[in-house]
């Protein structure tokens, strides 16, 4: 394997592992709603036009619903001081069928019952605040801002009885029953992770195959962390690198202030501030990034067209 190679796959692989766990970036990131890509940052549009060397993408397809007006819960959560309040703010819509108010609710509890339990601990004593510091202290990545924040939005719900608010992985699987894309593909993945018998797979492909058709640049980016193996003997939808770099093209903020680029530099000590994730792609990969940029377009011209069965769908 190159040395280039071996970078990126060691940088990345760490920080998968820790996106899976403790649901990374609610804070910084500025993910897309459902259906309504953001626009990248000045860096992230300078990468994107050296990427695309001035491709466009295809007109809207025909074969969407037309999309329907909703409160924009992921900005409500980025938000929110205090999870609880968040949660029960949003549990009337959520019992009344709307889709991404459960959607939303589970991410507030997955964010609290990870974060909260790894930090504070889970079942017996748990650590007060300064001794989860202490503990983390003598951790890597140390991140005593982090504990702060999971402290401040998750310590009332974690620490109190609260028993109307309902299971996590149901709200997950109501709302991917009920259509919503982020679900659908976050629920797949949850599926491939917890023990999924990798020759029944069909399952878990069959709700990515019905998440990718929202064509939302946020769906594009969790299909990257989702170890589906679409088609091994395709390197264009066999490489996650591939996956973000078309999600950053489709408008995922994948700037030097997102989510995704403060986990992946708590673990890259090369950072720079000004680094978007294309920089840190291009920076990784070397010599390979004209072939992950390659890969990415591709998948962007098959998702624009429709070719589900092109990408594994």
């Amino acid at each position: 394997m190159k040395r280039a190679d071996w970078a990126v796959v060691v940088t990345t692989s760490c920080v998968v592992v820790v996106a899976l766990w403790w649901r990374f970036g609610f804070e910084r990131a500025q993910p897309a709603v459902a259906g309504e890509p953001t626009r990248p940052s000045a860096t992230t549009a300078s990468e994107v036009a050296l990427v695309v060397a001035g491709e466009g993408h295809a007109p809207p397809p025909q074969d969407l619903p037309p999309p329907v007006p909703s409160e924009d819960y992921a900005a409500q959560l980025r938000a929110a001081p205090d999870y609880l309040d968040f949660v029960r703010s949003l549990l009337s819509a959520a019992r009344a069928g709307d889709h991404a108010a459960q959607f939303y609710i589970f991410r507030a509890l997955d964010y609290c019952d990870d974060g909260y339990r790894g930090y504070f601990g889970g079942q017996g004593r748990r650590r007060t605040l300064d001794e989860a510091l202490k503990w983390a202290s003598t951790r890597w990545p140390r991140d005593s801002e982090e504990i702060f924040r999971v402290h401040g939005r998750c310590h009332t719900l974690m620490e109190t009885d609260v028993k109307d608010l309902g299971e996590r992985g149901e709200w997950l699987r109501q709302a991917a029953e009920g259509g919503y894309p982020l679900a659908q593909v976050i629920g797949a993945r949850k599926q491939l992770f917890l023990g999924a018998d990798p020759d029944k797979r069909e399952e878990p492909r069959s709700l990515v195959a019905k998440a990718i058709r929202s064509r939302d640049p946020e769906v594009i980016w969790e299909i990257g962390l989702a170890p589906l193996d679409i088609d091994p003997a395709n390197e264009a939808v066999s490489d996650h690198r591939a996956w973000w770099l078309a999600a950053c093209l489709r408008g995922f903020d994948c700037s030097p202030q997102s989510g995704w680029m403060w986990q992946m530099c708590r673990y890259d000590p090369n950072c720079q501030p000004y680094e978007s994730w294309p920089d840190l792609l291009r920076r990784t990969s070397g010599n390979d990034f004209p072939e992950i940029e390659a890969r990415a377009r591709w998948i962007n011209e098959k998702i624009d067209a429709g070719d589900w069965e092109a990408l594994g769908f």
